[in-house]
Protein backbone atom coordinates (compact mmCIF):
# COMPACT_ATOMS: atom_id res chain seq x y z
CA UNK A 1 0.00 0.00 0.00
CA UNK A 2 2.88 2.25 0.90
CA UNK A 3 5.59 0.00 -0.31
CA UNK A 4 5.89 -1.96 3.63
CA UNK A 5 3.36 -3.48 5.62
CA UNK A 6 3.87 -1.30 8.63
CA UNK A 7 0.31 -0.27 8.71
CA UNK A 8 -2.85 -0.34 10.99
CA UNK A 9 -6.71 -0.08 10.61
CA UNK A 10 -9.82 0.38 12.11
CA UNK A 11 -13.08 -0.36 10.84
CA UNK A 12 -16.72 -0.63 11.49
CA UNK A 13 -18.73 -3.55 10.10
CA UNK A 14 -21.59 -3.57 7.38
CA UNK A 15 -24.96 -2.01 8.67
CA UNK A 16 -27.98 -2.49 6.36
CA UNK A 17 -27.35 -1.47 3.00
CA UNK A 18 -23.64 0.15 4.18
CA UNK A 19 -20.77 -1.92 3.48
CA UNK A 20 -19.05 -0.33 6.22
CA UNK A 21 -16.31 1.36 7.19
CA UNK A 22 -12.07 1.11 7.19
CA UNK A 23 -9.68 3.46 8.49
CA UNK A 24 -6.05 2.91 7.42
CA UNK A 25 -2.44 4.26 8.34
CA UNK A 26 0.80 4.49 8.19
CA UNK A 27 2.42 3.15 11.26
CA UNK A 28 5.47 5.75 9.96
CA UNK A 29 3.35 8.62 9.96
CA UNK A 30 0.57 8.07 11.96
CA UNK A 31 0.60 7.34 16.27
CA UNK A 32 -2.67 5.81 16.82
CA UNK A 33 -3.65 6.61 20.81
CA UNK A 34 -7.41 5.61 20.60
CA UNK A 35 -10.19 4.66 18.48
CA UNK A 36 -14.19 5.06 18.81
CA UNK A 37 -16.00 3.06 16.17
CA UNK A 38 -20.36 4.02 15.10
CA UNK A 39 -22.41 2.57 12.63
CA UNK A 40 -21.49 5.51 11.01
CA UNK A 41 -18.28 7.20 11.91
CA UNK A 42 -14.45 5.68 12.67
CA UNK A 43 -12.81 8.29 15.00
CA UNK A 44 -9.11 7.64 15.04
CA UNK A 45 -7.07 9.82 17.70
CA UNK A 46 -3.11 9.91 17.55
CA UNK A 47 -0.48 12.33 16.20
CA UNK A 48 1.55 13.07 13.25
CA UNK A 49 5.20 12.05 13.08
CA UNK A 50 5.61 15.99 11.91
CA UNK A 51 3.84 17.04 15.03
CA UNK A 52 3.15 16.61 18.67
CA UNK A 53 -0.71 17.61 18.49
CA UNK A 54 -3.40 15.50 18.86
CA UNK A 55 -5.29 14.87 15.87
CA UNK A 56 -9.07 13.12 15.68
CA UNK A 57 -9.41 12.06 12.00
CA UNK A 58 -13.04 11.31 11.51
CA UNK A 59 -14.06 9.19 8.53
CA UNK A 60 -17.66 9.41 7.97
CA UNK A 61 -20.36 6.94 6.05
CA UNK A 62 -23.36 9.26 6.43
CA UNK A 63 -26.83 7.44 7.06
CA UNK A 64 -29.75 7.88 4.78
CA UNK A 65 -33.00 8.85 6.72
CA UNK A 66 -33.08 12.24 8.31
CA UNK A 67 -33.60 11.08 11.84
CA UNK A 68 -30.41 8.80 11.50
CA UNK A 69 -28.54 12.25 10.14
CA UNK A 70 -30.05 14.50 13.31
CA UNK A 71 -28.70 11.73 15.58
CA UNK A 72 -25.11 11.37 13.76
CA UNK A 73 -24.87 15.19 13.56
CA UNK A 74 -25.74 15.55 17.09
CA UNK A 75 -23.21 12.14 18.39
CA UNK A 76 -20.29 13.72 16.34
CA UNK A 77 -20.99 17.65 17.77
CA UNK A 78 -21.26 16.14 21.32
CA UNK A 79 -17.70 14.44 21.06
CA UNK A 80 -16.23 17.40 19.34
CA UNK A 81 -17.09 19.66 21.80
CA UNK A 82 -15.82 17.44 25.28
CA UNK A 83 -12.25 16.71 22.98
CA UNK A 84 -9.74 19.01 22.66
CA UNK A 85 -7.53 18.82 19.91
CA UNK A 86 -7.58 19.11 15.62
CA UNK A 87 -10.05 17.87 14.11
CA UNK A 88 -10.37 16.05 10.30
CA UNK A 89 -13.79 14.90 9.35
CA UNK A 90 -13.92 13.44 5.97
CA UNK A 91 -16.06 10.83 3.68
CA UNK A 92 -19.18 10.32 1.97
CA UNK A 93 -21.09 12.23 4.42
CA UNK A 94 -24.21 11.97 2.16
CA UNK A 95 -25.48 15.08 2.37
CA UNK A 96 -25.03 18.47 0.33
CA UNK A 97 -24.82 22.01 1.91
CA UNK A 98 -26.46 24.02 -0.84
CA UNK A 99 -28.78 23.53 -3.95
CA UNK A 100 -25.91 24.44 -5.90
CA UNK A 101 -24.18 21.36 -4.90
CA UNK A 102 -26.66 18.81 -6.75
CA UNK A 103 -27.97 18.18 -9.97
CA UNK A 104 -30.86 15.61 -11.39
CA UNK A 105 -31.81 15.00 -7.20
CA UNK A 106 -34.00 16.20 -5.08
CA UNK A 107 -32.90 18.98 -3.08
CA UNK A 108 -34.62 18.27 0.94
CA UNK A 109 -33.45 22.19 2.40
CA UNK A 110 -34.48 20.90 6.29
CA UNK A 111 -31.23 18.14 5.76
CA UNK A 112 -29.27 20.90 4.12
CA UNK A 113 -29.85 23.43 7.15
CA UNK A 114 -28.70 20.46 9.60
CA UNK A 115 -25.44 20.02 8.03
CA UNK A 116 -25.03 23.81 8.03
CA UNK A 117 -26.08 23.87 11.51
CA UNK A 118 -24.05 21.08 12.81
CA UNK A 119 -20.68 22.58 10.92
CA UNK A 120 -21.33 26.46 12.38
CA UNK A 121 -21.82 24.40 15.60
CA UNK A 122 -18.64 22.77 15.92
CA UNK A 123 -16.49 25.51 14.48
CA UNK A 124 -15.34 23.60 10.97
CA UNK A 125 -14.25 25.03 8.15
CA UNK A 126 -14.54 23.11 4.48
CA UNK A 127 -11.22 22.62 2.60
CA UNK A 128 -12.56 24.03 -0.65
CA UNK A 129 -12.14 21.00 -3.32
CA UNK A 130 -10.16 21.24 -6.88
CA UNK A 131 -10.83 19.97 -9.94
CA UNK A 132 -14.60 18.93 -8.64
CA UNK A 133 -17.94 20.41 -8.64
CA UNK A 134 -19.49 17.62 -7.82
CA UNK A 135 -18.14 14.09 -6.12
CA UNK A 136 -21.01 11.55 -7.04
CA UNK A 137 -22.26 10.66 -10.44
CA UNK A 138 -24.44 8.07 -11.93
CA UNK A 139 -23.26 6.50 -14.88
CA UNK A 140 -25.31 8.17 -17.37
CA UNK A 141 -24.22 11.71 -16.08
CA UNK A 142 -27.89 12.84 -15.40
CA UNK A 143 -27.72 12.86 -11.57
CA UNK A 144 -24.63 14.35 -9.76
CA UNK A 145 -24.04 15.25 -5.72
CA UNK A 146 -21.27 17.03 -4.02
CA UNK A 147 -21.35 14.60 -1.04
CA UNK A 148 -17.71 13.51 -0.26
CA UNK A 149 -15.82 16.31 1.06
CA UNK A 150 -13.41 17.55 4.26
CA UNK A 151 -14.07 19.56 7.20
CA UNK A 152 -11.29 20.71 9.38
CA UNK A 153 -10.84 22.32 12.84
CA UNK A 154 -9.58 26.07 12.05
CA UNK A 155 -6.49 25.31 13.81
CA UNK A 156 -5.78 22.70 11.32
CA UNK A 157 -4.54 25.10 9.20
CA UNK A 158 -2.18 26.65 11.58
CA UNK A 159 -0.49 23.23 11.86
CA UNK A 160 -0.47 22.21 8.21
CA UNK A 161 -0.98 25.87 6.48
CA UNK A 162 -0.48 23.95 2.51
CA UNK A 163 -3.41 22.01 3.36
CA UNK A 164 -5.54 21.15 0.72
CA UNK A 165 -8.48 18.87 -0.43
CA UNK A 166 -8.30 17.45 -4.84
CA UNK A 167 -10.27 15.46 -6.52
CA UNK A 168 -8.33 12.68 -8.66
CA UNK A 169 -9.90 10.88 -11.65
CA UNK A 170 -12.68 9.13 -10.57
CA UNK A 171 -12.04 5.74 -12.71
CA UNK A 172 -14.73 3.16 -11.82
CA UNK A 173 -16.43 4.31 -8.93
CA UNK A 174 -19.44 6.38 -8.90
CA UNK A 175 -17.96 8.28 -6.31
CA UNK A 176 -14.76 10.79 -7.13
CA UNK A 177 -11.49 10.00 -4.89
CA UNK A 178 -10.85 13.21 -2.57
CA UNK A 179 -7.09 13.59 -1.45
CA UNK A 180 -5.70 15.53 1.90
CA UNK A 181 -2.42 16.19 0.89
CA UNK A 182 0.89 18.14 2.43
CA UNK A 183 3.45 16.79 0.83
CA UNK A 184 4.83 14.26 -1.63
CA UNK A 185 7.92 11.79 -2.30
CA UNK A 186 8.57 10.01 -5.75
CA UNK A 187 10.68 6.59 -5.17
CA UNK A 188 11.74 6.63 -8.91
CA UNK A 189 11.44 4.58 -11.41
CA UNK A 190 11.23 0.24 -10.79
CA UNK A 191 13.76 -1.68 -11.99
CA UNK A 192 13.79 -4.17 -15.29
CA UNK A 193 11.10 -7.28 -14.80
CA UNK A 194 9.55 -9.58 -17.31
CA UNK A 195 5.84 -8.82 -16.76
CA UNK A 196 3.12 -10.91 -18.03
CA UNK A 197 1.49 -8.17 -19.38
CA UNK A 198 3.64 -7.96 -22.38
CA UNK A 199 2.09 -11.76 -24.17
CA UNK A 200 -1.13 -8.91 -24.04
CA UNK A 201 0.65 -5.94 -25.91
CA UNK A 202 0.92 -5.72 -29.65
CA UNK A 203 4.35 -6.06 -31.04
CA UNK A 204 5.73 -8.34 -27.68
CA UNK A 205 6.17 -11.24 -30.10
CA UNK A 206 7.69 -9.82 -33.35
CA UNK A 207 10.37 -7.80 -30.64
CA UNK A 208 11.59 -11.21 -29.29
CA UNK A 209 11.92 -12.69 -32.92
CA UNK A 210 13.95 -9.61 -34.37
CA UNK A 211 15.94 -9.39 -31.52
CA UNK A 212 16.84 -13.13 -31.45
CA UNK A 213 17.72 -13.17 -35.68
CA UNK A 214 19.53 -10.16 -35.22
CA UNK A 215 21.76 -11.60 -32.68
CA UNK A 216 22.10 -14.48 -34.41
CA UNK A 217 22.78 -13.35 -37.49
CA UNK A 218 25.44 -10.98 -36.01
CA UNK A 219 27.32 -13.62 -34.45
CA UNK A 220 25.80 -17.03 -35.04
CA UNK A 221 28.53 -18.94 -32.18
CA UNK A 222 27.49 -15.87 -29.87
CA UNK A 223 27.08 -17.64 -26.01
CA UNK A 224 23.07 -17.48 -24.84
CA UNK A 225 23.29 -15.90 -21.99
CA UNK A 226 24.57 -12.90 -25.04
CA UNK A 227 22.03 -13.42 -26.62
CA UNK A 228 19.34 -13.02 -23.81
CA UNK A 229 21.12 -9.82 -22.94
CA UNK A 230 20.63 -8.32 -26.36
CA UNK A 231 17.38 -9.70 -25.95
CA UNK A 232 16.83 -8.08 -22.89
CA UNK A 233 17.90 -4.10 -24.32
CA UNK A 234 15.63 -4.61 -27.33
CA UNK A 235 12.73 -5.47 -24.83
CA UNK A 236 13.74 -2.53 -22.80
CA UNK A 237 13.49 -0.26 -25.51
CA UNK A 238 10.43 -2.06 -26.76
CA UNK A 239 8.74 -1.21 -23.77
CA UNK A 240 10.00 1.90 -23.52
CA UNK A 241 8.03 3.00 -27.01
CA UNK A 242 5.14 0.97 -25.97
CA UNK A 243 4.52 2.50 -22.34
CA UNK A 244 4.61 5.85 -24.26
CA UNK A 245 2.32 4.69 -26.91
CA UNK A 246 0.23 3.73 -24.00
CA UNK A 247 0.54 6.75 -21.96
CA UNK A 248 -0.22 8.92 -24.69
CA UNK A 249 -3.39 7.00 -25.29
CA UNK A 250 -4.54 6.81 -21.69
CA UNK A 251 -4.11 11.02 -21.26
CA UNK A 252 -5.89 11.52 -24.31
CA UNK A 253 -8.76 9.24 -23.46
CA UNK A 254 -8.59 10.67 -19.53
CA UNK A 255 -8.59 14.14 -21.31
CA UNK A 256 -11.77 13.65 -23.42
CA UNK A 257 -13.94 11.38 -20.63
CA UNK A 258 -12.65 15.23 -18.20
CA UNK A 259 -13.67 17.38 -21.31
CA UNK A 260 -17.26 15.54 -21.67
CA UNK A 261 -18.20 15.30 -17.74
CA UNK A 262 -17.03 18.73 -16.99
CA UNK A 263 -20.16 19.43 -19.30
CA UNK A 264 -22.08 16.84 -17.81
CA UNK A 265 -21.31 18.04 -14.43
CA UNK A 266 -22.16 21.88 -16.08
CA UNK A 267 -25.06 20.73 -17.49
CA UNK A 268 -24.19 21.26 -21.05
CA UNK A 269 -22.89 17.79 -22.42
CA UNK A 270 -25.47 16.80 -25.51
CA UNK A 271 -26.61 12.79 -25.69
CA UNK A 272 -24.08 11.98 -28.06
CA UNK A 273 -21.39 12.97 -26.03
CA UNK A 274 -22.84 10.97 -23.02
CA UNK A 275 -22.66 7.87 -25.27
CA UNK A 276 -18.88 8.46 -26.29
CA UNK A 277 -18.42 9.04 -22.71
CA UNK A 278 -19.42 4.63 -22.31
CA UNK A 279 -16.86 3.70 -25.28
CA UNK A 280 -14.08 5.81 -24.38
CA UNK A 281 -15.18 4.22 -20.07
CA UNK A 282 -14.20 0.63 -22.29
CA UNK A 283 -10.87 2.22 -24.03
CA UNK A 284 -9.72 3.41 -20.37
CA UNK A 285 -10.89 0.06 -18.77
CA UNK A 286 -8.96 -1.71 -21.82
CA UNK A 287 -5.48 0.41 -20.86
CA UNK A 288 -5.86 0.31 -17.00
CA UNK A 289 -6.46 -3.95 -17.11
CA UNK A 290 -2.91 -3.83 -18.61
CA UNK A 291 -1.63 -1.62 -16.11
CA UNK A 292 -3.32 -3.61 -13.48
CA UNK A 293 -1.48 -7.02 -14.30
CA UNK A 294 1.88 -5.09 -13.95
CA UNK A 295 0.74 -3.58 -10.40
CA UNK A 296 -0.43 -7.47 -9.02
CA UNK A 297 2.32 -9.13 -10.70
CA UNK A 298 4.92 -6.57 -8.73
CA UNK A 299 2.91 -6.76 -5.28
CA UNK A 300 3.36 -10.74 -5.55
CA UNK A 301 7.01 -10.63 -6.58
CA UNK A 302 8.34 -8.01 -4.20
CA UNK A 303 5.84 -8.07 -1.48
CA UNK A 304 5.05 -4.12 -2.10
CA UNK A 305 4.39 -1.47 -4.75
CA UNK A 306 7.03 0.79 -5.41
CA UNK A 307 4.93 3.71 -6.36
CA UNK A 308 4.78 7.29 -5.54
CA UNK A 309 4.12 7.59 -1.63
CA UNK A 310 2.09 10.46 -0.48
CA UNK A 311 2.99 11.35 2.99
CA UNK A 312 0.16 12.83 5.38
CA UNK A 313 -3.02 12.28 2.95
CA UNK A 314 -5.89 10.76 3.58
CA UNK A 315 -8.05 9.82 0.49
CA UNK A 316 -11.82 9.33 0.71
CA UNK A 317 -13.62 6.56 -1.39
Amino acid sequence: MWGNYTFDYAFSLSRDRSGGLISVWDLNYFFKEQIWCDDWYIIVKGRWATSDNVFFMINIYGPQEMVDKIAMWNRLLEFIRHHEGHFVLFGDLNEVGDQSEHHGTEFHRPSANTFNTFIDDAGLLELLLGGRNFTWMNKAGSKMSKLDRFLISQNVTDIFPDVKATALPRGWLDHTPILLNCNKIDYGPVPFTFFHSWFHRDGFDDCIRKAYNECSLANPQMPYHKKLKWIKQNIKEWNRLAKNIEASKKQEVLRKLNDIEEKIDSNTASDSEKEDRLKLLKERDDIQQLEDMDLMQKARVNGMLKETKIQNSFMVY
